[in-house]
């Protein structure tokens, strides 16, 4: 009987057969790993923009006016303060900018728009005027994303309809600076150091309103010094 060649041309085909196929299936493993890293990668870019805040009129109007004031102190008073200087109502806030050394620009800080603003909610639900009913400012900021190592807060809250950001967002953002720098009523003037601390670089600016309660618009300013 004659025995099967086994060292013939079937068997260089059988494993040219094989080597094709588990080329074949090393290729759809790679293009199912570049599918799976892109689909990773847009994931990652969407969530970035859905955590990124959008600057209102309102929020860019106040930057604006914060950085008035750190960066020419001495026009601003003339500007800002004079007749409540006059009226003897500026609490020294005019005297305290004309002889101000410029303390330079604050930028937007993401995580700091989102404190604030989440914070601004937080007080408008709960009908409260606090810095620490949710946590600190530094840990509001910090679980928010924020990187650096201090920050400082205000609050603002008004009934009058120059106050309303959505209605009247420049005029609104001049008169909450202003009686914040005046800070009336308040002994160490915190609000108006805080808003004018040269170490600080980054601000971020949450406003809000509750109609359901008389003080209607919410402000927060939180300084970082990163």
């Amino acid at each position: 009987m004659k025995r099967p060649d086994l060292s013939g041309d079937g068997t260089k085909s059988n494993i040219h057969s094989v080597i094709l196929m588990k080329t074949i299936q090393l290729l759809i493993l790679a293009v199912l790993l570049i599918s799976i890293e892109s689909c990773k990668k847009d994931l990652a870019e969407q969530t970035s923009i859905e955590s990124t805040i959008n600057i209102t009129v309102f929020q860019q109007y106040m930057l604006d006016e914060i950085n008035f004031a750190r960066v020419n102190p001495s026009e601003y008073a003339e500007l800002r303060l004079k007749a409540d200087n006059g009226s003897f109502s500026d609490n020294g806030s005019y005297s305290y900018l004309k002889n101000l050394t410029p303390v330079g620009s604050v930028a937007f800080n993401n995580s700091l728009n989102l404190s604030a603003s989440d914070y601004a909610v937080f007080l408008a639900v709960k009908d409260l005027a606090e810095h620490n009913a949710d946590g600190t400012p530094l840990k509001r900021a910090i679980r928010a994303g924020f990187e650096g190592t201090a920050t400082g807060e205000n609050i603002a809250i008004a009934s009058a309809g120059n106050y309303n950001a959505i209605a009247n967002p420049r005029s609104a953002a001049i008169d909450f600076v202003r009686v914040l720098i005046i800070d009336e009523g308040v002994s160490d003037l915190g609000h108006r150091l805080i808003m004018l601390n040269p170490k600080y670089k980054t601000v971020g600016i949450g406003y809000t309103q509750n109609s359901t309660i008389p003080l209607l618009n919410y402000v927060v300013q939180d300084f970082g010094n990163l």
